[in-house]
């Protein structure tokens, strides 16, 4: 028997998304579907949290969206894993005392577990009457069906969500550098060929980590990078909210920043630096798209101005 808080059975309901979002119309479907099919006036899409019952979907029943445990009887199928049968709840030694059955008007109830394709219950699809009602096998096989459909739309969901998810490791993987994880040099070659596409000013700022080498020479390359990589997440935090950093190889980091931010490069290039190390930080910039009208111009003019032709700043002497 499977408890309502077990850890394993609230993380894969939480995986689901289902708490997130009010009523659905697939969801919907399914319970207008057993209210029809089975006569009853009340049906119920549950899910079952650590503490309430969750209607995701429900006919007949109003307004209401949760209710306390208190008032549960799909908890009991969660626990058992099987389906619950009561023909009159007034009589049923388990829910006799059930505060639903005053509040509710629940007197006869079927229930099947809603089971993930892991064996994770979360909750139940129900079927409500307010008289007593003897169920039958066809009523049962119905309710199975329905709640069988409804989860094969919950497992097509968490299928989807798993394919857009290693989608987008992909297009991180293959977007970002993999040591600073900054913006890599594919990834700036699109952005500032789509800004000079688009025409609006920006301008494109290089920075030279100069005495990386050194350092690396000193302490090795896995002290290096770790080095590198935190100047890269400082430069990142510095610039944050003027545009975006990347890695455009070796020791070299650039950014496609908001037009006329002189200053903030410079700002930067003070920020960017670590005295211990002896690291310092050098930075030219190149007004978009004034200064270069292809990308190939704009990293020539750049790599020139980096080699003695206008610094911005220089810092971390």
């Amino acid at each position: 028997m499977t408890g309502v808080g077990d850890p394993r059975r609230l993380a894969a309901l939480a995986e689901t998304g289902l708490l997130e979002n009010n009523s659905e119309a697939a969801f919907d479907r399914v319970t207008r579907l057993v209210a029809e099919v089975l006569h009853v006036p009340v049906a119920l899409f549950t899910l079952i949290t650590e503490d309430r019952q969750v209607f995701k979907s429900s006919v007949g029943l109003g307004h209401v969206r949760e209710t306390p445990l208190s008032h549960s009887f799909c908890k009991y199928v969660v626990e058992s894993g099987g389906p619950l049968e009561v023909v009159d709840a007034r009589e049923h030694p388990k829910v006799r005392d059930n505060p639903a059955i005053e509040d509710f008007g629940v007197v006869s109830y079927l229930g099947i577990p809603l089971t993930t394709s892991h064996g994770e219950r979360l909750g139940a699809l129900c079927a409500v009457d307010h008289e007593p009602r003897q169920w039958t096998g066809r009523d049962q096989g119905v309710l199975e069906d329905l709640a069988g459909a409804a989860m094969a739309e919950v497992e097509l969901r968490r299928a989807n969500r798993a394919v857009a998810a290693a989608a987008a490791e992909l297009h991180f993987a293959a977007t970002h550098d993999t040591l600073t994880r900054l913006g890599n040099r594919r990834a700036l070659l699109d952005d500032l060929g789509q800004l000079l596409e688009d025409g609006h000013p920006a301008t494109f700022a290089l920075f030279d980590l100069h005495g990386m080498r050194g350092y690396n020479d000193a302490h090795g390359h896995v002290a290096g990078d770790a080095l590198l990589a935190r100047l890269g997440a400082r430069l990142e935090s510095i610039l944050v909210g003027h545009g975006h950093v990347y890695r455009l190889g070796g020791v070299q980091l650039c950014a496609l920043l908001d037009e006329g931010t002189a200053e903030v490069v410079a700002a930067a290039c003070t920020g960017v630096r670590d005295r211990a190390s002896g690291v310092r930080c050098r930075g030219v910039t190149v007004d978009l798209p004034r200064e270069g009208g292809s990308v190939a111009a704009v990293l020539r003019l750049a790599d020139a101005r980096l080699a003695g032709y206008g610094y911005v700043a220089t810092a971390g002497r």
